[in-house]
């Protein structure tokens, strides 16, 4: 199979990727660590997933010293950005579905919400 330009260049953020997440991994330490994620590097933007909001709220706080830590190894980088990503059957209960709460919102918003689902 013939490698593209598009291809090498997927290649290379991946590896990139993983480079910085070793990093920031040594940066954090085990315990926080564990929690995220290295995800899509481009353009000198780069996402991490965090296990939940907990992880993300302690990883935002260390967003600056990460951030010059990974320049001054000589990443290109101008931004760290933070997601979360719950992990597969975390908030269902059972890993049947997620459990159904009832709703806050006045009767005229739950009706209109119900006609667009059935709308779907």
């Amino acid at each position: 199979m013939q490698r593209t330009p598009l291809l090498l260049g997927l290649q290379q953020q991946a590896l990139d990727s993983r480079r910085m997440g070793e990093e920031l991994a040594r940066a954090l330490g085990p315990d926080l660590a564990t929690g995220v994620r290295p995800g899509r590097f481009a353009e000198g933007s780069w996402t991490l997933s965090a296990s939940s909001p907990a992880v993300a709220a302690k990883l935002k706080l260390h967003l600056p010293l990460l951030l010059r830590r990974l320049q001054q190894a000589g990443w290109v980088l101008a931004r760290i950005q933070v997601r979360v990503v719950m992990p597969q059957g975390q908030g269902s209960a059972g890993g049947v579905g997620p459990t159904a709460q009832p709703s806050n919102a006045p009767p005229a918003v739950r009706e209109r919400l119900r006609a667009l689902r059935e709308r779907l």
